[in-house]
């Protein structure tokens, strides 16, 4: 008897270790959101007139975010070229750059600088797939129209892993990162 009672307390403690273990790690996971809307928002205005929230979404294996802009236009502090190989060289230069080609897409600019660079490419074109994981349908429907559209500028910060793609069409600014 006296055993059956010692494994049963045995048990229960396993089981409330198991518990413990198990809400730490659900506690841990809320707390390491890839970014928080402030943090993100804060360094986005340095380099783009950001305006109104539209949706956000973070976690600890991605981040996806849309904001309206105020403006268009693009702040000095993010150096903006017309050609992939001259955002390679600015990223390596200063961490991030900003694709502003009227003869492609960001999609397109995105197989380019994987085509010139495998390793940058690709880096960025896992942010973008990542912070997909994030999106709800309004972040989907304009991450969409900014990457396919023809008049939109590609940005990258690779010190925080964040695609940014500033859709002058509709207005908004579309962000997306992966896991660190």
């Amino acid at each position: 008897m006296m055993r059956g009672g010692g494994h049963m307390r045995a048990e229960r403690r396993g089981a409330g270790a198991l518990a413990c273990v198990s809400l730490a790690g659900l506690v841990l996971t809320a707390a390491c959101a890839r970014d928080s809307e402030a943090g993100l928002r804060e360094r986005l205005e340095q380099w783009f007139a950001v305006g109104d929230t539209v949706t956000f979404e973070a976690r600890g294996d991605c981040l996806a975010a849309v904001f309206r802009l105020n403006s268009a236009d693009v702040k000095a502090q993010m150096p903006v070229v017309s050609d992939p190989r001259d955002m390679l060289v600015q990223l390596k230069r200063g961490g991030r750059a900003a694709l502003d080609s009227s003869r492609q897409s960001p999609d397109e600019g995105l197989v380019a600088l994987a085509n010139t660079e495998r390793a940058t490419g690709m880096a960025m074109r896992r942010a973008a797939l990542e912070g997909r994981a994030c999106m709800d349908a309004v972040a989907e429907s304009a991450f969409r129209a900014a990457i396919e559209g023809p008049r939109s500028l590609l940005a990258y910060d690779r010190e925080n892993g964040a695609v940014m793609m500033l859709d002058p069409v509709t207005g908004l600014l579309v962000v997306a990162m992966g896991a660190p």
